[in-house]
């Protein structure tokens, strides 16, 4: 290990030292919030998220099943009822309850995704180089994997119902079950992190005398237990497969209970639609922020396992105990609107890499594309360059693919209607994340790419979405600091579209 550790030393002074400042400045703000208050960001902020986090997964699920979806009637209950003491409290919201049904279904459901993803057949593939000069490796079999196991799925739904039983026997337990799989989460991110600590798989790591930092963004990149990688296994062949079967069982709940119902039934159809894009696309999702800059620490591995669970679910869970029927022309809007913003979602990550394929030399949109070579250095003195695509959608905004999301995660909350706002809690979530992202994204890349991104910014000036044409008249190209102000409204805009027209259709 010391022979390893002097080499790497000696390779690294080789390298210019304006190429080790770009670099260093890259590592210091994606791991250490350079310019933030270190006890605040490194201690306070994740040990208040490991508390709260869990909190709110359990207190949402509690408001839909005993506070008829209202927040105000959780409030006053946990606040002010005499019945209701900090015992119950703990006990509802705080305590690791371990549930032995559910505890067995999370456990095979991993080691069924763990399996099925070594036997599978797929084309290996590779992930980015990594700052170290790592490069992962990955078998292109996710879009099998999720077909196989829907069928799977169906199938033994089939004979589960020939023996008067069903799989919504997770929903009759949901509680229990989230309960069950946060606690297993807590104790799996901590068998990563002290992996990640005293055997990591690759030179990517990162560990601290700090173990609550470590715990809560993780210590290793690229963590692998017997060769197959940790963050493939909890975000996508658990926590997006787990996203697709518990819709199809909230849905399979709401028939139960009330027959055909047309809001569930379109909630079911656009996330399963929208989570067979994903998988298509799983190779794609393997080269983004999640994969490559985040660490399998809490933030990552809890929220997957145990976050997409209970947050991405609520609105299917949500009309289990709040069926709205829209009718044929609602129905058949919103799918409409849906799969056009699935498509567009799914041409824009297309358009990227097509043309980082053909290495630029390509159309798009009956154009040639047009792009920018973005060299970049890595920690061991290498050189490497990434396509910068200013063409298509890409030169709309640079991060113009959260809109049609953002849409999507509407357009299927919006059959649970307009009463509560408990079940948009996800499209305020994924909002705030998305914007997130686009930031620390822009941040990373411009201290990735230097001078290039601020090329590439000067083509596509806005971060989000596009100005309005009176706006740009007026102003010429928008500055930066206008981008910025107007990112809001800009965002939201075809969310607000949608919304108004829904909500004609629903008040005729």
């Amino acid at each position: 290990m010391s022979t390893s550790s002097q080499a790497q030393k000696s390779t690294s002074r080789k390298v210019t030292s304006a190429s080790v400042n770009t670099d260093s400045a890259h590592q210091l703000s994606v791991h250490s919030r350079q310019g933030r208050n270190k006890l605040l960001s490194e201690s306070i902020l994740p040990l208040l998220l490991c508390l709260a986090c869990p909190f709110l997964v359990r207190s949402i699920v509690f408001i839909c099943t005993h506070c008829h979806g209202s927040i105000s009637e959780f409030f006053r209950r946990l606040l002010f009822s005499q019945t209701v003491t900090l015992k119950d409290i703990l006990e509802d919201f705080f305590y690791f309850e371990w549930h032995w049904p559910s505890g067995i279904i999370i456990i095979s459901f991993l080691i069924y995704a763990v399996v099925m993803t070594i036997i599978l057949p797929g084309k290996e593939y590779k992930g980015p180089v990594t700052d170290t000069g790592h490069v992962p490796i990955y078998r292109d079999n996710g879009f099998c994997y999720y077909i196989v196991s829907l069928i799977l799925f169906a199938s033994l739904t089939f004979l589960l119902k020939l023996n008067h039983l069903s799989p919504t026997y997770i929903y009759d337990h949901w509680e229990e079950f989230l309960s069950t799989v946060s606690t297993f989460a807590f104790l799996l991110c901590f068998l990563v992190m002290l992996k990640g600590k005293y055997m990591p798989s690759t030179n990517d790591h990162r560990s601290s005398s700090n173990w609550l930092t470590d715990f809560y963004r993780g210590v290793e990149l690229y963590p692998r237990i017997f060769n197959v990688d940790v963050k493939l296994i909890t975000n996508c062949r658990y926590g997006m497969l787990a996203w697709a079967l518990l819709t199809v069982i909230f849905c399979m709940k709401t028939f139960e209970l009330y027959g055909f119902t047309d809001s569930a039934f379109i909630t079911c159809v656009l996330t399963l639609v929208y989570l067979t894009k994903f998988f298509w696309w799983e190779s794609g999702y393997m080269k983004t922020m999640d994969i490559i800059v985040d660490r399998a620490g809490f933030y990552l591995c809890w929220g997957c396992l145990v976050w997409v669970s209970g947050i991405y679910t609520l609105p299917s869970y949500f009309l289990v105990t709040h069926p709205n029927q829209l009718g044929w022309t609602s129905t058949a809007i919103i799918l409409t609107l849906g799969l056009v913003s699935i498509y567009i979602n799914y041409d824009c990550d297309r358009q990227k890499i097509q043309v980082r394929s053909t290495e630029g030399k390509c159309l798009v949109w009956g154009k040639p594309a047009r792009t920018i070579q973005a060299k970049y250095r890595l920690l061991n003195g290498k050189e490497h360059e990434s396509i910068l695509l200013a063409s298509g959608y890409w030169a709309l905004s640079r991060h113009f693919h959260y809109i049609p999301e953002l849409t999507l995660a509407f357009l299927w909350t919006y059959p649970c209607g307009l009463q509560h706002i408990l079940p948009y809690f996800y499209v305020i979530i994924l909002f705030i994340l998305l914007m997130h992202r686009a930031h620390r994204d822009d941040q990373k890349c411009r201290l990735k790419y230097g001078h290039a991104w601020d090329k590439y910014c000067r083509l596509v000036p806005y971060k989000h979405s596009k100005e309005s044409l009176i706006s740009q008249k007026k102003n010429g190209k928008m500055p930066v600091k206008l981008e910025r102000k107007h990112a809001f409204p800009l965002t939201l805009a075809p969310i607000i579209l949608a919304h108004d027209i829904l909500k004609f259709i629903y008040i005729q």
